[in-house]
């Protein structure tokens, strides 16, 4: 009897045992908020239980709208909806993210309120096979209006083999379009060709043979250009992503002149959409989906020393310009260059040594964090960074004035030797402009030692620069159409501020120069303000011209024509008061009587806005025999003073 009875409980005991482990992967759904990185919002999604672990699988749905957020302001939203196979994204996705406003007016439709939005809407969608990537994705950003669309923004189309691009694809925004081929391998091929659609003479075309870009034509406004990119006899090469570090690389071999590719411009976009639908599978721990575009590029391998070297050069640089920056942008010594020959002969060296050093060893350090200096020649790298040569261990300045030229060396300059063009010689180079600058900071230590041992000039000095660099920008910025006459009236400000701090740059003790220093702020400030109305006048005239001119028809040509009013009153704004306030900056201008220049000028403005809506009678008879600027201001005030009694 006990034979049979073992019989039959080894399959009840099977039996039971997959049932517990059926009932452990039992498939649950849960509803509610989740969060997924900077995506939170309400999730509906199956999952089951395995090792303890909570594992997605089903249908997955996480999705943020707001109308109150929406009806107030704008709200972002965001809808992504897929399935999961036991962990692994599996069949149709898509990424929906929105920006929308709206003119709160609403509609009912069918027992519904109904608000109409505006704004912009992306949506990237296709089928994930194991995680991957397979068949047709598209990409298109929708501009919205009223809940409409109103034009397609940008829209990439590509095919993918289980992660692969292939064949052709298409990758376009609202005024260009660039297409394209993929082996089957994922490389880049054939020719890769943009076009403006509404320049269509404008086109930009790049060459590849088995992922190798061999040379770059373009033509824009007529002019045709062709570009070699890379060797195509190179003795190794390496496959890489084509991503910014590809683009970062092509903008080093081409020095830059691929810095306005439109193709690149088009790809980054494109890269840049793809990753913000990796980032929410990556937060779910899927595989991530990435374009993978390959490329192939030369390879030159970096031996244990060069990479050492490499490090030694980036940490030389980083040192060198937090040097560099902290005596260029010295506030202290700002000022005091202009009264101190040996501080702006130390000044001026600094200034060399960051454009011709550290410039190019900027750009180096730049190679070195995207890691492409692999892929270029080194000799090839520092002709390409030092196209004229290397600087001199002799750094020659001459005077802000043209006087007589300095020469500045460090007292171990025949130490060095950085001519060659190996990475060794980069180093010793980027040694030397270190050390020039630790010489130079320790030559200007009791200069620019002052501002800590003053530290309540700091503010005040650091304030004193700033409003000067404002006066220097507002001048700048005119446009080459400003009355020269006015320019000279803008130069003139300019003499005042300069001499106010120069002034304030010999002051030598310190309750002295602090007080003077607080007048030369106020100085500059009101400068800055006079600079604003001086530059605003064409404008102002222009405004006063149109409010006094008004609209009168002519019977005998039978048409409207335009008639200047109250002409007295323009032509002593016009032709007595701003040729006065002008020649007066020219001329008489300083730090006292800045402020009521700049009072006296808006005030004018405001009173000739005011004057066009008021009777004038009597102030234009006065104005017809008064022609002196100060007795013109009285009288403006007087018919001001008249009618507010």
């Amino acid at each position: 009897m006990t034979q049979p009875i073992q019989k039959w409980l080894f399959p009840l005991f099977f039996s039971l045992t997959s049932l517990a482990m059926s009932y452990g992967q039992q498939r649950k759904t849960f509803e509610g908020p989740l969060q997924i990185g900077p995506y939170s919002g309400k999730a509906t999604y199956q999952f089951i239980i395995s090792d303890l672990d909570t594992v997605f699988d089903g249908d997955f749905l996480l999705q943020k709208s707001n109308l109150e957020t929406l009806m107030e302001n704008e709200d972002a939203s965001f809808r992504f909806t897929g399935s999961f196979d036991e962990g692994v994204a599996n069949g149709p996705w898509q990424f929906q993210f929105g920006e929308y406003k709206t003119n709160s007016q609403s509609q009912v439709v069918d027992y519904q309120y109904r608000v109409l939005v505006s704004g912009q809407q992306e949506i990237g969608e296709g089928v994930l096979k194991d995680g991957n990537p397979d068949g047709d994705w598209t990409y298109t950003i929708n501009q919205i209006k009223d809940s409409e669309v109103e034009k397609i923004l940008f829209k990439s189309s590509i095919s993918f083999e289980n992660g692969i691009p292939q064949q052709s694809f298409q990758i376009e925004n609202d005024s260009s379009v660039l297409v394209g081929r993929f082996l089957r391998n994922g490389l880049a091929h054939d020719e890769w060709s943009f076009y403006a659609t509404d320049v269509v003479e404008d086109t930009e075309n790049w060459f590849f043979e088995d992922g190798l870009l061999q040379r770059i034509q373009t033509e824009s406004n007529g002019v045709s250009q062709e570009l070699p990119v890379f060797d195509a006899s190179a003795p190794n090469y390496q496959t890489i992503p084509l991503n910014d570090r590809y683009f970062a690389l092509l903008r080093a071999i081409l020095n830059n002149d691929s810095g306005k590719s439109q193709i690149i411009h088009l790809l980054e976009q494109n890269i840049g959409y793809y990753s913000k639908m990796d980032g929410v599978l990556s937060h779910l721990n899927a595989p991530g989906i990435a374009a993978n575009m390959k490329v192939r590029v030369p390879f030159y391998a970096l031996d244990s020393l060069q990479k050492n070297t490499l490090e030694q050069i980036a940490a030389e640089y980083q040192t060198a310009a937090a040097l560099s920056n902290a005596i260029l942008k010295n506030s202290h010594l700002n000022i005091v260059k202009r009264t101190d020959p040996e501080a702006l002969f130390f000044y001026q060296v600094t200034e060399k040594i960051s454009e011709e050093f550290l410039g190019p060893l900027g750009t180096l350090a730049g190679y070195i964090e995207h890691d492409i200096v692999q892929f270029q020649e080194i000799s090839t790298i520092s002709g390409r960074l030092w196209p004229n040569g290397k600087p001199e261990k002799e750094i020659r300045v001459t005077g802000e004035t043209g006087g007589e030229q300095r020469t500045f060396s460090l007292p171990s300059s025949e130490e060095f030797g950085y001519e060659g063009n190996d990475l060794l010689s980069v180093a010793a180079l980027g040694t030397y402009a270190r050390m020039s600058l630790e010489y130079i900071r320790g030559s200007l230590s009791s200069r620019l030692t002052n501002e800590e041992q003053l530290q309540i000039l700091n503010g005040l000095e650091e304030e004193l620069i700033a409003l000067n660099n404002a006066l220097e920008q507002q001048m700048d910025s005119l446009p080459e159409t400003f009355p020269v006459r006015y320019k000279s009236a803008m130069t003139s400000m300019k003499r005042v501020a300069d001499s106010a701090l120069t002034t304030y740059a010999s002051i030598e003790e310190p309750n002295a120069k602090l007080e003077y220093g607080q007048g030369a702020k106020t100085c500059l400030s009101q400068l800055n303000k006079l600079a604003v109305s001086v530059a605003e006048l064409p404008k102002q005239q222009e405004e006063i011209r149109k409010k006094y001119t008004d609209a009168v028809w002519n019977p005998f040509m039978a048409n409207v024509m335009e008639e200047e009013v109250k002409k007295r009153i323009v032509s002593a704004y016009k032709d007595v008061l701003i040729p006065y306030f002008i020649t007066a900056i020219t001329q008489e201008l300083d730090c006292n009587n800045a402020s009521t220049l700049n009072d006296q000028m808006e005030h004018t403005y405001q009173r000739m806005l005011e004057l066009r809506d008021l009777d004038t009678k009597k102030l234009e008879r006065k104005l017809r025999r008064e022609k002196r600027p100060k007795e013109v201001l009285q009288l403006l005030d007087q018919q001001s003073t008249a009618k507010n009694q």
